[in-house]
Parts: structure tokens; C-alpha cells; sequence
């Protein structure tokens, strides 16, 4: 059975308060019926069934006022005593409040020490059972034989391991596979702007060096075109130039061992109406601006020099050529004059040798 320390207090004010109740009640009776009204000018107390103002000898009244004057001052009593009764019995509520909160926060206390040593307990037998396998393997460990064999695996092992991997910081990872999807992207970049240079057909789309068919592809939004299905031998040298200048100029940037020269045969007979028009041109500038267009020629030329001039100067290009321009530039690159009958490199009065044949 717990201590109750405000549960005296409380019995003394319930049992106070129901002895003020009951005599209120009582009061209240003999007023309802004016017994022993006061005289208003005296305040004493006076016999209702004599006349006013006379002595109250009688017995009974005698009784009822001594009665009267008790229960007075016992209502007097208790309600003085009231508020000091309250006062003690709320500072006894707030004591009990607080010896609450601290059995509360034991109660807290007590519960999370017996979690913790539970914790602790359950700790303890897995470290046991640990320390048991561990003892377990020492001792398969310790009664095992050694296989020589075994451990001349494992350093034959090692061994290997280790070469391998020296040659893998000597080589590094294999990345060639990117690596070359890298130089092609950048080679079919530069193919792509020769090509609008050019003016060429299928100049709007990009364009790409595809190194298993060996040709230049242009990527359509529908459907991929190959150099093969675009016809024209205005669009097939435009092709085919932009393709090999776009590579000497990334292996002159990444500095690869690739002789920085090209040697061209006869480029600009694209441009005139036929291959024999273009034969009789003979390197004259008349002949040339009477029937090649002129403007592609111009345009061809004034791209190959741009290259040994601006993108890689010093790069070297050899064109041998029918066509002639009077611009200066283009009369500056000339090696010689052009050759005019009967001038060539095999004289046309050698001896044919089927003829000389016995």
C-alpha cells in the first residue's frame, strides 16, 4: 500500500466541508422560518413569540440562542481555516506532482539500464560463439599438413599477379576502342566542313569516315547515304579531297609520322564538259575560262592553297593540271610554265619498241 501524503488533508476538508454544509442547512431551517430574527437597531437577538426588546430568560430560548451562537462561531472556524487549508493542500498536490515526475524519470532510468544489459548479454554470447569458430579453425588450422604443391601454386600465383600488373601500368587500360571513335569523330568533323567548302551535295548533313567500308558516309535524318549512291564527278572529288585533307590535317596536329605532302592528278576535270575539252585546255588560261566553270575550279584551288598557307603551312601539294587561271596567286604556285606540245616527258620521236623488234 503507497503513502499518500495529501490524502489526511483531504478527509480533514471533506469532512469540514460536510460539517459546513450541514450546518448552512441547519441555519438555513431556522432562518426559513424566522426563529430568532435580530432586531435591526441592536443587532441582539430577540424572542419572536414575545413582545420587542424583552429579555430572553426562558429556557428554550436560552438553548436556541447559545445553539446559535456556537454554530456561529464554528462556521466562523471553518471559514477561516478554508483558504489555508487550500493553500496546503495545493502545495501538497504540487509535491505530489513532482515526486511523479521523478518516479517517472527512475522508472525511465530502471528501463533503459535493463535494455542496456540485455544488449550487453546478447553481445557476450555472440562474441563467445565467435571465439569458439575462431578456436575451431585455429585448430584445423594448426593440424594441417601444408601441401608443397599448393604453395608453389601460390607464389607461381603471385608471381603472375604481379607481372600483370607491371604490364598494365605500362600499357594501361585498353581504351583503343574509344580512342578510335574519337579520332573519327574529329576527322568526320573536318570531312563535314570541306565538304560545305566544296559546296557539294548532301553538304547539309553530317558527314563520316566509315573505316570498315572505307568510304565517307552522310547521315541523313531518314536513312544513312554512302559516297556511292550520291553521284557526279564534281561530288565524288569533293569527297574524296575533303576526306584526305581532313586527314594529313589531324596527323599534322597530333604530330603523326605521316609525310606532309599530297600529289593530285588532274582534279579540275570534273568542271569541263568532257575529258577531251579538257585535254585541249593545254594550261591556257583563254581555254580554260572559255569552258570550265570557272568558279569551281577557282573555288578548288583557292581551298588547297588555304591549306598549305593557314591549316598546316609548310604542307606541300602537287597538282598536276590542264587548267589555268590568270589570278596571281594561282601564277605564283606554278613550278613552270605549262607544258604545250611537242614538250612532254616521254618525246613523242623515241623509237617505238614493237617497231624495233627483229
Amino acid at each position: 500500500m503507497k503513502f499518500n501524503p495529501g490524502l489526511m488533508p483531504r478527509q480533514f476538508s471533506k469532512k469540514a466541508g460536510g460539517f459546513e454544509n450541514e450546518a448552512a442547512e441547519q441555519r438555513d431551517r431556522l432562518a426559513s422560518i424566522k426563529v430568532l430574527p435580530k432586531n435591526p437597531d441592536t443587532g441582539e437577538w430577540q424572542w419572536p413569540f414575545c413582545e420587542a426588546n424583552l429579555a430572553l430568560e426562558l429556557p428554550i430560548a436560552k438553548v436556541l440562542l447559545n445553539e446559535l451562537t456556537t454554530l456561529d462561531e464554528e462556521m466562523r472556524i471553518v471559514a477561516g481555516q478554508r483558504p489555508k487549508l487550500e493553500a496546503y493542500l495545493a502545495e501538497q498536490d504540487a509535491k505530489v506532482q513532482e515526486i511523479m515526475a521523478s518516479i517517472k524519470n527512475k522508472e525511465a532510468e530502471l528501463a533503459a539500464a535493463i535494455a542496456t544489459n540485455e544488449v550487453i548479454a546478447q553481445m557476450g554470447t555472440r562474441n563467445n560463439a565467435a571465439a569458439r569458430v575462431v578456436g575451431r579453425i585455429s585448430l584445423f588450422l594448426e593440424s594441417l599438413i601444408p601441401n608443397t604443391e599448393l604453395a608453389s601454386h601460390e607464389a607461381e600465383y603471385r608471381r603472375l599477379k604481379f607481372k600483370v600488373e607491371e604490364l598494365e601500368k605500362k600499357v594501361g587500360s585498353d581504351d583503343s576502342q574509344e580512342r578510335l571513335m574519337s579520332i573519327l569523330n574529329n576527322i568526320s568533323a573536318h570531312i563535314s566542313q570541306y565538304i560545305r567548302d566544296f559546296e557539294a551535295e548532301f553538304s547539309a548533313y553530317p558527314a563520316r569516315l566509315d573505316l570498315k567500308r572505307l568510304t565517307v558516309v552522310f547521315d541523313r535524318p531518314d536513312r544513312p547515304v554512302p559516297m556511292g549512291r550520291t553521284g557526279g564527278g564534281e561530288n565524288h572529288l569533293a569527297y574524296h579531297l575533303s576526306t584526305l585533307l581532313a586527314l594529313h590535317l589531324f596527323a599534322a596536329k597530333n604530330h603523326r609520322p605521316i609525310p606532309q605532302f599530297l600529289l593530285i592528278d588532274q582534279p579540275t576535270q570534273v568542271y569541263f564538259p568532257s575529258e577531251k575539252v579538257y585535254q585541249e585546255a593545254d594550261g591556257s588560261v583563254q581555254k580554260t575560262e572559255a569552258d570550265a566553270d570557272l568558279e569551281a575550279v577557282r573555288r578548288l584551288f583557292d581551298l588547297l592553297l588555304k591549306f598549305t598557307k593557314v591549316e598546316v603551312p609548310g604542307f606541300q601539294i602537287i597538282v598536276t593540271e590542264h587548267a589555268n587561271l590568270r589570278d596571281h596567286w594561282f601564277q605564283d604556285a606554278l613550278v613552270e610554265q605549262p607544258w604545250s606540245k611537242p614538250l612532254a616527258l616521254v618525246p613523242e620521236d623515241w623509237p617505238d619498241p614493237e617497231q624495233t623488234l627483229p
